[in-house]
């Protein structure tokens, strides 16, 4: 049936509103809905011919105090309604309508996926036919008004499976009534639940939660890490390559009061040297020769709000410690040919690998510097001072590289974890990552153990006694180089420059073989 509905905008007078619908009433119209509000008065009806649509338009527009009729495609409240709608059709979210007596008014698409029993079979219907014993949490919210949350909820489907849900529910209070009209029930399944953990952990945002560990060194750190994680005060991470710096760092970002910005990490170590200053500070258009033509934000601007993770900080040349110490001084930085001074508002988590305190005593890097980031020192055990947490984090890792790989169940051998257990494990975190991962790969298909862990060591690397290709002896060889050059050089630009190769080179060889 097609209708037409109008909009009629009048004077605030008394009895106009009678005067309209007279018009109408005279006409045999019917009128199917009406609003009215402070100077429109709208009403729907059946399409008419339109010689009598021109009469009744003719008719009110004679009405003393109108002054104007549209004729416009719906009401405002069906506009409104369409909008909600739409707004309940697209949440993921569950949602189910109540009424005072807990009868099921109204669902959306999203819950009518979630819940067993077909909508047509279930409006009007009690809860209590659905929700079983968890209906009391409903009794509760509609007779206290306090909003009850995250309440899992087990619902047998007709088929015989089970729905696990996670439900909160929200009262309807009128206020002119001062009572409460029914509820607003938010279902959730559990699946979607948990793809959504997965899906914010695959964004970085770590937890002190999600951080493996058994051993009491590990249980100190984070106790402190997370004392002082609420305040502003600058955080410095100690410890070896592998050892979880940047794991801390965002746990301590998502723990603190700047947890609703940005994490912005920076490796100094990984940045060239003649790119650094422009990329942690920015530059202005025509700064330089190829500068982009509006210039550009700094790592510093990215992290307004938020948190910057300066990890390899005691690899930033003396001049630029010289501008991160007036930045961190002034809450301010400068662009690259520019003047104009940039308030910041962020946290600073330093992290390093080196003994800055030897450097500083050596002056390769700026005592001022050095104190100012200095405030909280966390300095992170490495894994061969905390074996005990060798097994669960063998254990953690097996059990996400075999999913991965779409296996089953996959235990570690007494044998293999003896391997783990007295392996001295000089990349730390890292490595053992890197060794379970490839053991789960070349694991056999049949196996449900793993019966040995693959761990490169020198016995084994060189090949003296067993039969190794002429690239892997090369590869060993190349290793220990690598390791021995960063081990006797303070940084890895001067390693770089020691081995007679590009910084970048040096770089790829470090990540090759898990030594960063």
């Amino acid at each position: 049936m097609e209708t037409t509905t109008f909009e009629i905008e009048t004077e605030n007078r008394v009895g106009i509103t009678h005067d309209v619908i007279g018009c109408f009433l005279c006409s045999n119209i019917n009128i199917m809905r009406m609003e009215v509000k402070p100077h429109y008065i709208y009403i729907k009806i059946k399409s008419l011919e339109q010689r009598l649509h021109s009469r009744l338009i003719y008719s009110i527009g004679e009405i003393s105090g109108v002054r104007r009729i549209d004729v416009i495609p719906f009401l405002p409240s069906e506009g409104r309604e369409d909008q909600m709608n739409t707004i309940l059709g697209t949440v993921s979210e569950g949602m189910i309508l109540l009424d005072q007596a807990l009868r099921v008014q109204a669902v959306n698409r999203a819950a009518r996926g979630m819940l067993p029993i077909p909508w047509d079979q279930l409006k009007g219907r009690p809860l209590a036919d659905l929700w079983g014993r968890h209906i009391a949490d409903c009794s509760q919210c509609l007779e206290s008004g306090i909003e009850v949350l995250n309440k899992a909820v087990t619902i047998r489907r007709k088929t015989g499976e089970t729905a696990h849900m996670v439900a909160s529910y929200y009262p309807i209070r009128s206020e002119t009534a001062n009572r409460n009209q029914g509820i607003v029930i938010v279902i959730r399944d559990m699946k979607q639940i948990s793809d959504l953990i997965q899906s914010v952990k695959s964004t970085g945002m770590i937890q002190f939660a999600d951080i493996v560990h058994r051993s009491e060194e590990m249980a100190r750190c984070i106790a402190l890490a997370k004392r002082v994680a609420r305040c502003d005060a600058t955080i410095f991470l100690y410890g070896e390559s592998g050892t979880g710096k940047e794991l801390f760092a965002r746990a301590i970002h998502y723990e603190s009061l700047h947890a609703d910005g940005p994490f912005v990490p920076v490796n100094c170590a990984a940045i060239p040297e003649a790119l650094l200053e422009s990329e942690l500070f920015g530059y202005e258009a025509g700064a330089f020769t190829g500068a982009a033509k509006g210039g550009k934000k700094g790592l510093f601007e990215m992290a307004q709000g938020g948190t910057l993770f300066l990890d390899e900080v005691a690899e930033l040349p003396l001049h630029l410690q010289a501008k991160l110490l007036h930045a961190v001084e002034e809450r301010a930085v400068r662009r690259v040919g520019g003047d104009k001074r940039i308030p910041i508002d962020l946290r600073i988590i330093a992290a390093t690998n080196r003994d800055l305190s030897a450097m500083v005593a050596q002056g390769r890097f700026r005592g001022d510097l050095y104190y100012r980031l200095h405030v909280i020192p966390i300095q992170l055990p490495p894994l061969r001072e905390r074996k005990s947490d060798i097994p669960l984090l063998a254990s953690h890792f097996a059990g996400k590289f075999r999913r991965l790989a779409g296996r089953p169940p996959l235990s570690l051998s007494s044998q293999a974890m003896h391997m783990l257990l007295t392996h001295d494990w000089p990349g730390n975190v890292r490595e053992l990552r890197n060794v379970i991962e490839r053991s789960v790969y070349l694991c056999l298909e049949e196996e449900k153990e793993l019966k040995k862990v693959h761990i490169e060591n020198k016995a084994t690397s060189k090949g003296t006694t067993n039969a190794v290709g002429l690239k892997e002896r090369m590869e060993a060889y190349e290793r220990e180089i690598v390791a021995e050059a960063l081990k006797r050089c303070q940084s890895v630009r001067q390693a770089a420059r020691d081995l007679g190769i590009s910084h970048t080179a040096l770089l790829r060889k470090v990540r090759k073989y898990g030594q960063s």
